[in-house]
């Protein structure tokens, strides 16, 4: 298991970065995902398997950013794994991914460009 961190909204899944090595970037995507909180974005960590990464990863490069964060939701595709958000975000962790939640650009979205 691999510990993974990165930001989601109401878009999906914006970013997916192994912890091991990009450490230090954990400031910087509280910090973007604080200013942009309207479209409901916070920081997600989650520990994964070499195939569920692999399968994450190759939703991101097929820009399928919506499909990866659905799979961070279903408990099939974890297996009992967590994503841990903080507490003050689990309210948008569970309204997302719903591009109709972004205020600006949310309320065009067609129902097909979601996938």
């Amino acid at each position: 298991m691999e510990k993974y961190i990165g930001i989601a909204d109401a878009h999906g899944l914006e970013s997916f970065f192994s912890m091991t090595g990009h450490e230090n970037r954990l400031g910087f995507l509280v910090l973007r995902a604080g200013a942009n909180r309207h479209r409901h974005a916070l920081v997600y960590q989650v520990e994964l398997t070499p195939d569920q990464s692999d399968s994450i990863k190759q939703m991101m490069e097929n820009g399928k950013y919506i499909l990866a964060c659905r799979a961070l939701h279903d408990p099939a595709f974890l297996q009992n794994a967590l994503v841990g958000v903080e507490t003050s975000m689990i309210d948008s962790w569970e309204m997302i991914p719903n591009p109709r939640l972004d205020p600006y650009n949310g309320r065009f979205i067609e129902d097909t460009e979601e996938e």
